[in-house]
């Protein structure tokens, strides 16, 4: 080649330059198999290209930076059904490691984690496995969607939806873009009273009499239920209370940033009654300091298997409401209402700059509005 070009006369720097401008130039991009070719991370998509000379659209993923061709089917709506079907989109176990790695990486809690595990091994279970690959149509996507939307809530359906499309940047299948879904703002305007409340704990104790609900299983849902009635904290931020978090004796939970929502460390009480309650469970089944209140599960469980349960308008989410409107029924002061239920803050410059208290203070006014409060357990 050398010796050619010196023949000719060719100067090998610019031919050189020609060559690699005419590669970067974008004015043909195929991506596809090659020699040696193993499916796998980052390989384009789809496996099965169209035929070159059909020009197809170019697209820029910029999540991975380089150029991958887009499926006619979404250029051109004239396309056949039977080109449409020759297009497949591969998902490998490396994608799947990668989506798992960074809900582990963000610290998600066990059922998110799980949720996102059932979704996605529904999908899988619904497209073509191939050996160890994944493979789907866009008719099979298509189908697949139509499925989840007559199965699902609409809220339940977006959830799903956002990890396959998660799924899909992971693997450069470019689709993402197209996966649109309605955003539905659900507001729950149910008011819990004491009553409510009152009721609930009845409903516990009556299945625990009757033997259908477990001694362990009724006190630990007691326990829980009225502590975050009482303390207003999240549920989620409840399983993830180990006893070591709460101070019994002088009634205090103490929230850290890993525990926390906002990731802001704060504490927060109960009442005389629930601290009764706490003390004989912790007693009678002998709970050490790492142990946790109770998990995500334990807690939900009997409200999806028990009908009594089932068919209450309540459940421990509304544990949390319910502190947020009896501690307004009883004129709590609302500064204070956001700092122990742990409210974003980012917005109040007051309670951001100026209105700070010490437990200490802070338990003297919970008292103030709390104090008397009882369910009679």
């Amino acid at each position: 080649m050398v010796e050619f070009a010196k023949r000719e006369g060719i100067n090998m720097s610019r031919l050189l330059e020609e060559v690699l401008k005419a590669f970067y130039s974008g004015r043909r991009v195929i991506l596809g198999p090659g020699p040696g070719f193993e499916p796998g991370l980052g390989d384009p998509q789809p496996s099965k290209l169209l035929n070159p000379k059909n020009d197809p659209k170019i697209g820029k993923n910029e999540l991975y930076g380089h150029y991958i061709a887009f499926s006619r089917k979404l250029q051109n709506s004239n396309v056949t059904q039977e080109q449409s079907e020759e297009i497949k989109y591969f998902i490998t176990q490396e994608h799947l490691n990668m989506l798992f790695l960074e809900l582990k990486a963000k610290g998600v809690q066990e059922h998110h984690y799980k949720f996102v595990e059932r979704s996605i091994k529904r999908f899988l279970d619904y497209i073509t496995q191939e050996g160890n690959y994944y493979v789907f149509t866009l008719n099979d996507l298509i189908s697949y969607l139509e499925k989840l939307q007559n199965e699902y809530h609409p809220v339940t359906y977006r959830k799903q939806l956002t990890y396959i499309k998660k799924l899909f940047r992971i693997a450069q299948i470019p689709l993402e873009s197209y996966l649109k879904s309605k955003r539905i703002v659900g507001v729950d305007r149910t008011v819990v009273t004491v009553d409510d409340i009152k009721n609930l704990i009845n409903i516990i104790k009556s299945l625990r009499e009757k033997g259908r609900l477990a001694e362990k299983t009724a006190d630990r849902m007691l326990v829980s239920l009225l502590l975050m009635a009482t303390s207003g904290i999240r549920t989620h931020e409840l399983i993830r209370l180990k006893l070591k978090n709460i101070d019994i004796r002088n009634r205090t939970i103490f929230i850290d940033e890993n525990i926390s929502k906002t990731n802001r460390a704060r504490v927060t009480f109960f009442t005389k009654e629930v601290q009764k309650l706490l003390k004989r469970y912790v007693q009678k089944y002998n709970l050490k300091p790492e142990d946790n209140i109770v998990t995500y599960f334990a807690l939900e469980k009997p409200f999806l298997k028990k009908n009594e349960l089932k068919t209450q308008p309540i459940r421990p989410k509304h544990m949390r409401k319910f502190f947020s409107q009896e501690w307004d029924r009883k004129n709590g002061n609302s500064t204070v209402k956001k700092l122990l239920m742990g409210h974003s803050i980012r917005e109040d410059i007051n309670v951001l700059h100026y209105s700070h208290h010490t437990p200490e203070e802070l338990k003297q006014l919970y008292d103030t509005v709390f104090g008397n409060l009882k369910f009679g357990v």
